[in-house]
């Protein structure tokens, strides 16, 4: 693999998508197999936790969509919005599984439709004390796409990223139009600082700045980033010492139940993305007045945004370098790359020298180390 052999193939400039530059991040090697080679695993067509995600996404996607067909999300009850969802649901188990009726099938999606209806609840109920409105669902940028392309340049090659954001939520407020985007997670995620330096994770910070850059039709004439938001899509298990009350076990789980991500830390913004005195979903807490948590200002967000494309530049010149020698990042016993990988056993991954392993790093930390690497790179 050589950059002559990707000018032939690619000419001076590649496409990406934000999915894999995150893969990139993880390892070197992976991308290269996955998008390189194409090798893929061989799947067996069941309802595993992946089709679940797949399930998660498709329903809410279709339910918020129904719904905001019949005007505000704040105007329509919770049985209504159950109902349209339930809806969306059986479609779905007729249109993907139809020919796997047995009755294993048919309860996992009878157990799988009760834990998402919790899901659809706890979504209207963040709805009905938020300002922010749903706006663009599924909503794409790239070539051939309604939303263009992000353009990224690195040293000796460009790239064109595209990708696809599963929500747009958008406020309207003196004369600004403050967007979030949020993305439907049914597995663990966390915003985490490490995982930005190293340049995984930067999946939605790219959709945010995508749609600030190109996505005007969506997010408005006067764009302002509000934040990202990881919407958890699995309902948390709680335990107790003694049983519970319904309403006992929905406080409960509500304190498990936080979205993740990063926010613009303007009081008005956050009081228009949950209008209570403490927050119960958002990522961050109120005490004697003062605001802390996963929070951003303006000049934050513009750091993030110069930060974050002169990472990718560099990720696009290591893709057209053509270099796939194994690297795979970790944190410690917390986290490492090649848990899940399905190529661990191609890349030998017990020989790789100078494994990267990386500690926690402090919001105080991080900020500071985006700011140094900002003026570093002009």
């Amino acid at each position: 693999i050589s950059a002559e052999n990707i000018k032939k193939v690619y000419g001076s400039e590649l496409k990406l998508s934000a999915t894999q530059i995150d893969l990139q991040a993880k390892c070197r090697m992976a991308y290269f197999l996955k998008y390189g080679l194409r090798a893929r695993e061989r799947r067996i067509v069941e309802v595993d936790p992946m089709e679940f995600g797949t399930y998660v996404h498709a329903v809410l996607e279709e339910t918020v969509r129904n719904v905001m067909l019949q005007g505000d999300i704040r105007n329509i009850s919770a049985e209504d919005m159950i109902s349209i969802a339930k809806d969306a649901s059986e479609n779905y188990a007729k249109e993907r599984f139809s020919a796997l009726e047995t009755d294993r099938v048919l309860y996992l999606f009878r157990r799988n439709w009760s834990e998402l209806e919790k899901i659809v609840l706890d979504l209207w109920e963040e709805m009905q004390i938020c300002e922010f409105v749903p706006v663009g669902l599924e909503v794409a940028f790239g070539d051939g796409e309604a939303i263009p392309a992000i353009d990224v340049s690195g040293s000796n090659f460009s790239a064109r990223l595209g990708g696809k954001v599963d929500r747009i939520d958008r406020w309207d407020h003196d004369g600004k139009s403050y967007f979030r985007v949020v993305d439907y997670k049914t597995g663990a995620k966390e915003f985490d600082n490490c995982d930005l330096l190293v340049g995984y994770g930067l999946q939605m910070l790219l959709y945010l700045f995508a749609m600030q850059e190109n996505g005007q039709d969506v997010v408005g004439a006067n764009p302002v980033p509000a934040g990202v938001q990881y919407f958890p899509a699995r309902v948390p298990l709680i335990s107790s010492a003694g049983a519970l009350t319904g309403e006992e076990a929905d406080i409960e789980r509500s304190k498990s139940w936080k979205r993740k991500g990063l926010l613009l830390g303007i009081e008005d913004v956050l009081l228009a993305m949950e209008n209570t005195e403490n927050p119960i979903r958002m990522p961050y807490s109120r005490k004697n007045g003062v605001i802390t948590g996963s929070l951003a200002d303006y000049k934050q967000f513009e750091l993030l945004r110069h930060f974050i494309f002169n990472r990718v530049g560099k990720m696009v010149d290591e893709i057209a370098s053509g270099n796939i020698e194994p690297n795979p990042y970790s944190r410690g016993k917390s986290y490492d790359a090649c848990s899940y990988c399905p190529y661990d056993s191609i890349c030998h991954k017990t020989s790789v020298v100078n494994r990267r392993n990386y500690k926690a790093v402090s919001d105080k930390q991080f900020w500071e180390d985006v700011e140094r690497a900002v003026e570093e790179n002009g």
